[in-house]
């Protein structure tokens, strides 16, 4: 004897909800709905496009840090050395690839050209970075940002005192940076308003600013050690920032679009078959509707 087995039927819930797929489906055919649908995957691919830029954003910030703090690690080496060709050319701009990177250089500093850098704050407080060009034994010359000192304690005009740098030769070890911008802002005399590399080169003589290396030296010590220092400059801390966030967002706005569009086609077919609630009204529009039914 054979055994006929039964399929078990569908759920109302389950029908009711393929109905309502299909009609909401069906909107499509409607030129009005389908135009929508066009307007929400225009929009959508306009989220995408925003959010990929956020994330190549922060992969290009990631590899930034990651080069920074490789450069900034990295033992020191010769100033020709990592620069070979700068006896033939030394105002090549620094490569972005040699940024914080550490050298030496030997030489003894032009302290009669030495220049104060302003508004540059340091813990909530103004002052001056203290520059000064050192003539290396092999002939470049290295502007060296010696460091920080406070504003002057009656006149934020200047320094109190400025600490001298070693006296004769001197060996300094400094992390190379890129020559800032060229300002055509005024500053007093013997200070600048940027370390503008070439700017500085040309109080030093036409001879000795073809000599000027093309970026500038952070100090991170000088031997023999003067007897008074500038605050030395601290490891950069670019952090991440938000992009990353921000390339979540978007892509979330996209999705949010498709969802949002579904929802309002389930409830243009629930409306249009008498599923949908009505809309809540405050007391006083119940009121006015009484009022102009009994009317």
């Amino acid at each position: 004897m054979s055994t006929v087995t039964e399929t078990p039927p569908r759920s109302p819930s389950g029908r009711s909800g393929l109905r309502t797929t299909r009609s909401a489906l069906g909107l499509l055919k409607e030129q009005a709905w389908l135009g929508a649908l066009v307007g929400v995957v225009v929009l959508s691919i306009v989220f995408v496009v925003l959010g990929n830029w956020q994330y190549h954003r922060h992969e290009a910030r990631s590899a930034r840090n990651a080069l920074v703090n490789a450069n900034y690690g990295a033992q020191p080496v010769t100033l020709s050395d990592l620069l070979p060709t700068v006896r033939q050319d030394p105002t090549a701009a620094l490569p972005k690839t040699l940024e914080w990177r550490s050298v030496t250089a030997t030489g003894t500093y032009l302290t009669e050209h030495t220049v104060l850098l302003r508004n540059r704050p340091q813990n909530d407080q103004n002052g001056y970075d203290v520059l000064v060009p050192l003539r290396t034994t092999d002939g470049p010359i290295l502007i060296i940002d010696r460091g920080w000192i406070p504003a002057g304690s009656t006149s934020a005009a200047e320094p109190n005192s400025v600490p001298a740098p070693p006296s004769g030769q001197v060996t300094v070890v400094s992390r190379l940076r890129p020559s800032e911008p060229t300002t055509t802002r005024r500053a007093p005399a013997g200070q600048a308003n940027r370390i503008a590399v070439q700017q500085l080169a040309s109080a030093l003589g036409p001879a000795d600013a073809r000599r000027v290396v093309g970026a500038y030296g952070l100090v991170v010590s000088e031997s023999p050690p003067p007897a008074q220092a500038p605050a030395l400059s601290t490891k950069p801390d670019p952090g991440l920032g938000i992009n990353f966030a921000y390339a979540v967002q978007w892509v979330a706005f996209a999705i949010a679009a498709y969802v949002l569009f579904a929802v309002a086609m389930v409830r243009e077919v629930r409306r249009r078959n008498g599923e949908e609630p009505q809309p809540l009204r405050l007391p006083w529009q119940r009121r006015e509707r009484d009022e102009y039914d009994e009317a």
